[in-house]
């Protein structure tokens, strides 16, 4: 990705397609002096003016709202000049195309408006995420978890650790310097004990059963359990629509078919999978391959047996045993009666006729309450990124060596490890060189943003 400051940057903000409205956003140096390009006099500085755009033989494009903004009192800390035009194609097409005709105008690439913004000092890394993390949103958790990141959230906890990483590092830094003078017994003390509350503090943050990440990306829930036990039917279900081919035939499931819902304010990406069994078929058999690797990664299977079968409390412990994640048993075909066997061992299950629509709501109550510990967080979670994470658990690795060492002998090594740990903590927000990192961010953000 190109970044070249020196030129001005352009890009429809909003959706493309027939609107009332659509905005055309501009960055850079010379972006205040895009209303002479159109034949319109400059105007003062965040107020909004009525326009008429004319193109180079007078004619007139369009009649709309102009609204400038001074760097670095602006979004991007740049001169930002915003076009609130009527949101017709041509209309569009023609703006856009007389600002590419002009020297040091360039479209924009994406994510690049946000690019600049934290170049310029206007937000960190972590706001930017939350920013793309908030244009992704698709319920209201995540954008609750969205705009408190943006807010600093994440941020201001590991800047206050970081400052104290820096100021215990002072303090190492002056006894390396003064090797030969016996350290003060109080310091010692307050270097042990700061160094255990910043371990603590990134063991509470890190022990958070990966609410972030679960809100963030959604919460896996895998379908699993023997062929014909009405898997796909149950898929189709809750999906509301006719997901998965259901038939009466064994292994009619065979690769993984997934689709995404919403359930109690959580994003669900629901996956059906092949039916376990014992078979000879090499494509059933990877079917079934790639249905045990889902198990292995989902973070709710929800085990449906037919609980009409002869021994399906057999089956169920069977499968039950072989699932290490969370799990919800379901026992389909109610409507044929269920077998008990009173000498086996008691399952918690739900029995339901799959082919009624009234057993939706039975199945989403169990649902719901393998929910509940998400929405029921005290405070929005602090880490929501697989890098958050691995930050954490360096700098927190780091810390924890550090407490093996002796203050004696070893105190250029307990520096190290607080520079260590206070780098581990700069990958968050940004305070280091991280430019494949934000290159990776900022392409994941639309054109305009």
């Amino acid at each position: 990705m190109a970044h070249n400051h020196a030129d001005t940057i352009y890009a429809l903000a909003t959706p493309p397609g027939m609107s009332a409205v659509a905005i055309i956003r501009i960055s850079g140096r010379k972006a205040l002096d895009v209303p002479a390009l159109f034949a319109v006099k400059p105007g003062s500085a965040r107020v909004a003016r009525r326009a008429f755009l004319k193109d180079r033989d007078g004619n007139i494009l369009d009649d709309v709202m102009l609204l400038s903004f001074t760097g670095p009192a602006s979004a991007t800390g740049e001169d930002v000049l915003e076009i609130q035009c009527h949101g017709s194609a041509a209309v569009i097409d023609d703006i856009l195309t007389i600002l590419s005709q002009h020297t040091g105008f360039r479209a924009a690439e994406a994510g690049e408006f946000t690019r600049r913004a934290l170049d310029n000092g206007k937000m960190d890394i972590t706001a930017a995420e939350g920013l793309a993390d908030l244009i992704e949103a698709e319920t209201s958790l995540q954008r609750r978890q969205a705009t408190a990141q943006m807010a600093g959230q994440l941020s201001r906890p590991v800047g206050f650790w970081r400052e104290k990483i820096a100021r215990l590092l002072a303090h190492l830094e002056a006894m390396i310097d003064f090797a030969d003078e016996e350290l003060p017994e109080a310091l010692r003390r307050e270097i042990d004990q700061e160094t255990a509350a910043l371990c603590a503090a990134l063991e509470q943050a890190l022990d958070d059963q990966n609410i972030g990440e679960i809100i963030r990306n959604g919460l896996s829930v895998v379908l699993a359990g023997p062929v014909n036990a009405g898997k796909s039917t149950l898929m189709n279900l809750l999906a509301g629509r006719k997901a998965a081919i259901v038939s009466d035939r064994g292994g009619t499931t065979r690769d993984v078919i997934e689709v995404k819902l919403s359930l109690a304010g959580i994003p669900i990406r629901l996956a059906d999978t092949a039916g376990l069994r014992e078979t000879t078929d090499h494509i059933e058999a990877e079917g079934i391959k790639r249905a045990e690797d889902e198990i292995k990664e989902a973070d709710l299977v929800v085990l449906v047996i037919d609980g009409s079968q002869p021994g399906w409390h057999d089956i169920a412990r069977q499968m039950g045993d072989g699932i290490s994640r969370p799990s919800l048993l379901i026992l389909s075909k109610a409507d044929k009666g269920r077998i008990e066997q009173p000498d086996a061992r008691d399952f918690e299950a739900i029995s339901v006729d799959l082919r009624d629509p009234n057993s939706i709501a039975e199945i989403e109550k169990a649902l719901k309450q393998h929910l509940a510990p998400l929405n029921q967080a005290s405070q929005t979670p602090i880490i929501t990124r697989a890098r958050h994470r691995q930050a954490f658990s360096d700098a927190l690795a780091s810390l924890q060596h550090s407490q093996t060492l002796s203050f004696e002998g070893d105190i250029a090594l307990i520096a190290e490890e607080y520079r260590r740990a206070a780098s581990a903590l700069g990958r968050v927000t940004g305070h280091i060189d991280v430019e494949e990192l934000l290159d990776h961010i900022f392409s994941r953000f639309c054109i305009g943003k």
